[in-house]
This record gives C-alpha cells, structure tokens and sequence, in this order.
C-alpha cells in the first residue's frame, strides 16, 4: 500500500508529534518517511522541530539517487530510507528514533534474538544490530544495508552507538514495532541491571532556573525567587549560589536540576561518563565529570560545564544547563540515556566508546549546526 502524497505528508507530520508524545525523540533527532511509489518517498528536513512542521516542509525524495526539489534539505539519513525502500518492497512508512532503552542495547553491537513468541509476531526472530558509523555517512548506510541483506525478514534494527530503525506497512505498524521494540529493550536491560538502586541518601534540591538578563529566576523547594547574578547577598540560598557562578562563567540561559534514578546512581560511582551514544557527545558533551561536594564547590561545578552541557555531582544527580529551555530539557533526557547505557555497559563489562575523534566532531557539528536551531 502506497500513500498518496497529501496523505504520505500528513501521516510524517502526525508520526513526528507521536514521537515526542511518547518520549522515543528529543528535539530533531531521528527522521520519519513514508513511501509514496517504487521511486518516491517523502521525509522529514533536516534540523526542523516536529511540533510545528507543515506539509510544504516534508521533501519528496527519489530512492534511485536521493535527489530532491526546492530549497528544503530532507533529513541527512535520507540514503538509510531509500535504501530500505529499494530492498523492502512492503514497507510504506518508516520511522528512525533514539528511543532510550533500545538505543542503550545497541552499545553491545550484538543482534537481538527475540525470545518471547509475543514479541516475534511483530518483531519477527531477530532485531540485527548495524556495526558503528557515524551518523549521516556512507558507512553507516552501507552498515545498514548489509544488517538489512543478512535479515530480510526483519522488521527493527539498531544502529551501534546510534538509535533504531523501524519499518512498517503502514504509520501504526511502525510505532507498534516501535514500542514493541522498547519494551522488549527494557526488559533485557533490566535483567543485566537488575533494576536502577534505590534513592538512599537526601538529595539537595538544586531548581531550576532561567537568566533574564543580568538576573535569574529560580525555582528551588517550592519557591520561586529572582536574584541579580553579580549581586548576592551573603545568605543567598546555596541553589541560587550555584546558579549564579554558572551564569557568571558561561552562556547558559536555563539550568535543570535532574535527579532520575540512573543519573543519581552513576553520580554516586564518581566515574567520568564517557559517551557509549553519539546523542550524548552531541548534545552534553564529552567525559562528563562528577563534583564532590558541589555545595562547597560552586566554582568547581561552574569549571566542568565549560564546553559542556551538564556536570554530575556525587550522589545529587546532575545540572544540565541550555541556551534555551529545550536545550536544557533536551540535555536531560540525553543524560539519563547516557547514565543508562553506563550502567548497562558496566553490567557487560563493556568499554567500547566512541573515539575521542568521533565524538569531537559530532560535538562540534552540533553546535555549529543543530544547535542554531530554535524553539
């Protein structure tokens, strides 16, 4: 079944607001198409937000050459799409993401056999497992080709150290294959982990904040305060101390306090977390570091944001910080992604990151890019 392309639009535009609606995106990450003959499909641009895309902006792209009209550029994983297209005559509608549990299997590089009959009736036997490279690239849509060539019967695979692609008949399908996908990750996961460890220590309540100007307002125990950055009192709050030095040494204009339970568990290991997911050297940073006493240290913590985008403190869970308030979220949600694939590394005894190379240059592709991008 072939869409027409007023609905192939249509159906991209709905699956994009689902993706966020359901945590499997942050921001513009991953890309959705729809097929709308043998010869064309239509996708996603580049770098554009998916709660406000209208239809003029999903391009119609060739699977021969992946060439394209007019001045909107399509989703640099255009090639993945029409490659799918080509070798997988029954699928209309497919949907990358960087949905967090499956993406956290695909550090392990391994294929995925599916064990539970219930899962298989959507997923088929096994979820293959692309060897790395770096997004956007000829290498890794030729690793994609070939995980695709070694498993036709496939519905789901992983991208090591990247996401997962799905790929259905149709807009539900996909998502059903999708969350299927997910919750089967997440069980795996669990069952190397044993479950996140419990919260057993008080965790100071850091806020959140947003700059205006030379001033900030600060939501920390229930109270919202506004203070002058270069201008505390000497009984300011220990929260608007910490915010305030961060302010004074970077460009941040939000703060997120963040105290989920993989963060608070690997700021409580005080190990560098080194990026085991391209999205974290994208968009947090590289070798982010944990602050004893961060209370005490407010310079300490400022100092490990530099470059960066969020800083662990011993057993209090992280900052994140952002020159927007979705940049700041954003962060979050990469963080806790991050943590999870350095606990379910560990549970492998893995240590396989990206190199310092590659995460350098996805780091500065983003800021010199994506980043630009604006709510």
């Amino acid at each position: 079944m072939e869409y027409s392309i007023e609905v192939a639009k249509g159906h991209v535009i709905s699956a994009g607001k689902i993706l966020t609606e359901n945590g499997l995106a942050a921001r513009t990450w991953g890309n959705i198409s729809a097929r709308i003959s043998d010869e064309k499909f239509v996708i996603t641009p580049s770098g554009l937000a998916y709660e406000n895309l209208t239809t003029k902006q999903i391009v119609e792209v060739s699977v021969a050459d992946c060439s394209y009209d007019g001045n909107i550029k399509p989703s640099s994983e255009k090639g993945i799409h029409a490659d799918i297209y080509r070798l997988r005559p029954k699928v209309n509608f497919i949907i990358h993401t960087h949905q967090m549990m499956a993406s956290v299997l695909s550090i392990g590089g391994k294929d995925i056999e599916v064990r539970s009959d219930e899962y298989k009736k959507i997923l088929e036997g096994v979820v293959p497992c692309a060897a790395y490279g770096i997004s956007s690239t000829r290498k890794l849509r030729r690793k994609v080709a070939e995980a695709l060539c070694n498993y036709p019967e496939c519905k789901a695979l992983l991208m090591k150290h990247h996401g997962t692609v799905c790929m259905g008949n149709n807009l539900e399908n996909s998502f059903e294959i999708a969350l299927t996908l997910e919750k089967m990750a997440k069980e795996i996961y669990e069952e190397a982990c044993g479950g996140n460890k419990k919260q057993m220590v008080h965790i100071t309540d850091y806020g959140r904040s947003s700059r205006k100007g030379n001033a900030f307002i600060l939501e920390c125990g229930g109270k919202t305060s506004e203070y002058v950055i270069d201008g505390l009192s000497d009984g300011a709050p220990e929260a608007a101390v910490l915010h305030a030095e961060i302010y004074k040494s970077g460009s941040a204009a939000c703060i997120i306090h963040t105290i989920d339970d993989e963060i608070v568990e690997v700021s409580g290991a005080s190990r560098i977390l080194r990026p085991l997911l391209d999205d974290l050297a994208q968009i947090v940073g590289i070798n982010i570091k944990t602050v004893k006493n961060a209370r005490l240290n407010p310079k300490a913590v400022a100092r490990e944001l530099k470059n960066k985008n969020a800083v662990m403190m011993e057993n209090e869970g992280a900052l994140c910080t952002g020159t927007t308030e979705g940049d700041a979220k954003a962060a979050v949600i990469i963080l806790r992604k991050g943590c999870a694939a350095d606990l379910y590394a560990a549970a492998l005894n893995k240590t396989d990151c990206l190199s310092i190379a590659d995460a350098y240059i996805q780091r500065i592709i983003y800021i010199t890019k994506y980043s630009k991008i604006k709510e």
